[in-house]
């Protein structure tokens, strides 16, 4: 648990590379549970004394490809700029069209693997799958009727 507050006032720094099986909620959505993820939080105060973290997250994840059902490196890279609010606080006029920032609101104790696995999910591909690649071929089957063709010799009949 880390004060992302204290973290952007003080302009630290916080990074760390986690196994991908420590990530629960993640886990669910990948085929293999492998490798890492590494991330980095980086604390600024602008001149207005607004807080804002910027944060960087990468790692390779093994999804399951929606069309061949075969294993997908998706290569994740996710930057965020994120405004730091309290709890209540609203969000300030001048950054309500502002698409380059996202606000969050912050307890004085934030749960920094629970922040990172939300932004990773957020990101995965609602349908991942290869460049290219052939869908699956039903074993002992030489040629698959298609229900077009079904169609096509009904409208022929006409």
């Amino acid at each position: 648990m880390t004060d992302l507050r204290a973290l952007a006032r003080d302009g630290r720094r916080v990074q760390a590379t986690v196994p991908v099986e420590r990530f629960g909620r993640l886990v669910e959505s990948l085929l293999e549970p492998v490798g890492t993820v590494t991330f980095e939080f980086q604390g600024e105060r602008d001149d207005e004394g607004k807080l804002y973290v910027d944060l960087s997250i990468r790692g390779d994840l093994v999804l399951q490809c929606q069309r061949c059902l075969e294993a997908v490196v998706w290569p994740c890279e996710v930057q965020n700029r994120l405004l730091l609010l309290r709890p209540g606080e609203a969000l300030p006029e001048d950054e309500l069209e502002n698409d380059d920032v996202d606000a969050l609101e912050v307890e004085p104790s934030t749960d920094l693997l629970a922040l990172v696995e939300d932004e990773v999910l957020l990101a995965m591909p609602l349908v991942p799958r290869h460049n290219d690649c052939e869908p699956p071929v039903k074993a002992g089957v030489d040629e698959e009727i298609s229900p077009f063709a079904v169609l096509r010799q009904l409208r022929g009949k006409v």
